[in-house]
């Protein structure tokens, strides 16, 4: 079993019923915090980078979020949050972002998140935590399936983290 980053979800294993080859699936609406918020500046933050967040509602430019571990309820700008798919797809992270992501307390080697390519639009690239911050680039064959490595191919994005959860085959270690 993998590390997915800390708080975001219990398992990272993917059920048969789940699956298909889109990257996003219809998990309950999850974001994490990319920055503190409001900044230390101007007062104590009320959510701190890495907070797991579920949306209440969405009106335009501030977002209704309920905390995953506290259960407070407040508001916060959608420019400091990046949506989370399966517990491990962060949409809108870069590479800078994953990696302080993976190194908050809490996150142990192996703890992992894809996150849509900051250099190849339409890719997405493996961030591990090990002693630093490997990132490995998700490639797309012209049939939609997806690899690492090409002498091992995946019909989704799910298949191939489920594979690197129970074998590192390449990789730094195993998710």
């Amino acid at each position: 079993m993998g590390n997915v980053m800390r708080g975001v979800s219990a398992s990272n294993k993917v059920n048969d019923e789940h699956r298909d080859s889109s990257p996003k699936g219809s998990d309950d609406d999850i974001v994490v915090v990319l920055e503190d918020y409001p900044a230390a500046e101007i007062s104590e933050p009320i959510y701190r980078k890495g907070d797991k967040l579920r949306v209440i509602a969405q009106e335009a430019y501030w977002w209704r979020v309920r905390s995953v571990e506290t259960g407070k309820e407040n508001y916060v700008p959608s420019s400091h949050v990046a949506r989370v798919y399966h517990g491990w797809l962060f949409e809108g992270v870069g590479r800078q972002t994953a990696e302080e992501l993976l190194f908050l307390p809490g996150n142990k080697v192996g703890s992992f998140l894809v996150r849509e390519s900051s250099s190849e639009r339409g890719l997405y690239s493996l961030s591990v935590r090990h002693r630093i911050v490997k990132h490995y680039r998700i490639h797309r064959l012209d049939n939609s399936w997806y690899y690492i490595s090409p002498r091992l191919t995946f019909q989704c994005l799910e298949d191939l983290v489920n594979h690197y959860c129970d074998s590192a085959e390449g990789l730094c270690c195993t998710l």
